[in-house]
């Protein structure tokens, strides 16, 4: 072969390589644009917990159910913002998510007990949310025994 013809997969990967930067580019703008949206996100919650402690405090510190679930439920939903930051983070340093993405579901789903909100049903509302929560275990479970990665970071 003459060093004029190059072979097919040179050529289309001289294409590909051409696209590679501006790719790689366009993908680190769209993580730091998730995780900013995340920092919004979390700064919000945060805000929202502060004015709802705060007139919890001016009106005497009266706590009904309807008032706490939404305190506990602002601070969960911190949480889980928390945990997908983390998902954000380690994924754009190349690192493993999984574990991670387990915790966050973990946080989502005991949010979800601990703020238990109305449903017409309420047996197959906390059926499905016991299926997912022991789905969710199940998964942690067997990853940690296949040693497919760290869980306990």
């Amino acid at each position: 072969m003459s060093d004029t013809t190059q072979r097919p997969q040179d050529i289309h990967g001289a294409r590909m390589d051409r696209f590679e930067k501006p790719l790689g580019y366009a993908i680190l703008a769209i993580e730091f644009f998730v995780s900013a949206v995340l920092i919004v996100l979390s700064l919000a919650a945060a805000w929202t917990l502060v004015t709802d402690v705060y007139n919890l405090a001016t009106s005497g510190f009266i706590m009904r159910t309807p008032e706490f679930n939404a305190i506990i439920g602002t601070v969960l939903e911190i949480f889980i913002l928390v945990e997908l930051f983390r998902i954000a983070m380690a994924y754009m340093q190349h690192r493993n998510v999984i574990p991670t993405v387990l915790e966050a579901a973990l946080v989502a789903v005991a949010r979800k007990f601990v703020v238990f909100e109305g449903a017409t049903n309420y047996l197959q509302y906390a059926l499905g949310l016991s299926a997912l929560l022991l789905a969710v275990a199940v998964s942690w479970w067997l990853l940690d025994r296949a040693n497919a990665c760290e869980l306990n970071e």
